[in-house]
């Protein structure tokens, strides 16, 4: 059965009204990821994946629910811009903020309303933690305790 809510993913992204200068950024991320189609929902857009994998969410911010810092880097080439979250289920979330379009340069220099200097970005970036390396130093035999890298065990004092 088709559910005569989804559509193209620039279907979508006109009726959610989602600014222009975004649009390319994910129309890149839906050829990518493999989106089949798209579905509107109030506050986002919500692209279907054809591996089955879990949908993507188009905001007014970003995009959000990325499987890992990996795979948004890789589909939108923003390293800058990724950020992550832990929901209320324990999972953690990948998106991505879209990048500020850049204010046309006034044609007057005298022009009658002035304009204010952007609001910086986020300037802060993404570090993914630092992960210890397991390391397998065996079991002692006569106590079943894992050995320490000197090869000592709980039974060897």
């Amino acid at each position: 059965m088709i559910d005569a809510s989804l559509m193209t993913v620039d279907a979508a992204l006109e009726t959610f009204a989602l600014e222009v200068a975004h649009r390319p950024l994910v129309r890149q991320v839906a050829l990518r990821a493999g989106i089949s189609s798209a579905e509107v929902k109030a506050s986002y857009v919500k692209l279907i994946r054809v591996d089955g994998l879990p949908p993507l969410h188009v905001t007014r911010r970003g995009i959000e629910r990325f499987a890992s810092q990996v795979e948004a880097v890789s589909a939108t080439g923003l390293a800058d811009a990724v950020w992550s979250k832990v929901n209320r289920a324990g999972v953690e979330n990948w998106g991505v903020v879209f990048p500020r379009a850049e204010a046309p340069a006034s044609s007057s220099p005298t022009s009658p309303t002035p304009t204010a200097p952007a609001a910086a970005g986020p300037t802060r970036r993404i570090v993914p933690p630092a992960r210890p390396v397991e390391r397998d130093y065996g079991v002692c035999e006569t106590c079943w305790q894992s050995r320490t890298a000197a090869g000592s065990c709980g039974c060897d004092d």
